[in-house]
């Protein structure tokens, strides 16, 4: 069985809000612990977060493994631990799919503020 992942998120962001609730939702196996990437708990939780550009991207941790990743590199282990997903794991790593993934991840949060009129991270 998978441990249990840490996704860090900004809670200012309704992208971000509506992703994490389809998670939770989907995570009928209490896998995925959502945190606030302002939640002052969080570095006592993932010292390993640390110094990592979190208003820039969603970033994981495996609570087992410490492992992170970050953006698009979370599809993976997020899939892994959600039931009727586990099956898109494998596909992620298919050639090119991972860069192309990555920079269409970027590109949304680089944009997720647009709509709000609101300047990113303030």
């Amino acid at each position: 069985m998978a441990a249990p992942l840490l996704l860090a998120y900004d809670a200012s962001c309704s992208l971000c809000n509506r992703a994490t609730l389809w998670l939770a939702r989907q995570d009928r196996r209490g896998l995925l612990h959502m945190v606030p990437l302002r939640d002052p708990d969080l570095l006592a939780l993932a010292p390993e977060l640390a110094g990592r550009p979190l208003e820039k991207e969603i970033h994981g941790i495996d609570l087992a493994t410490r492992e992170v990743w970050a953006g698009a590199d979370l599809l993976g282990p997020v899939a892994r631990r959600l039931p009727g997903w586990r099956w898109v794991a494998p596909l992620l790593a298919l050639p090119g799919l991972p860069r192309l993934l990555n920079r269409l991840y970027l590109w949304v949060a680089a944009r997720r503020f647009r709509r709000t009129g609101r300047p990113p991270f303030a």
